[in-house]
């Protein structure tokens, strides 16, 4: 993929937030930065995408009546408590 030049306009408090990474070192110049903060935001999209994804699975499991329905709010931190403790001895 051939490096394109873009040009942007970040703003005072960007750019203070740039030079100050780059004088601390964390980076060498300003495109190193943006690269950062973009692979960060490309990052937490394909998270937030995940969580929606399961969200909607869980959504649907629920109409199809396939959900667990719990007495109590501490019925539910128990059974929560027990497949944590299961899945912590699966792991060993």
């Amino acid at each position: 993929m051939p490096n394109t030049k873009r040009s942007f306009i970040v703003g005072d408090r960007y750019d203070a937030f740039i030079a100050q990474q780059i004088e601390e070192g964390r980076f060498n110049n300003a495109s190193e930065v943006v690269r950062a903060g973009l692979r960060m935001l490309e990052d937490y999209e394909t998270r937030l995408a995940e969580a929606r994804a399961l969200v909607d699975a869980a959504d649907a499991e629920i109409a199809a009546g396939k959900g667990i329905e719990y007495a109590t709010p501490k019925s539910l931190t128990e059974d929560i408590i027990k497949r944590g403790m299961v899945r912590l001895a699966q792991k060993d």
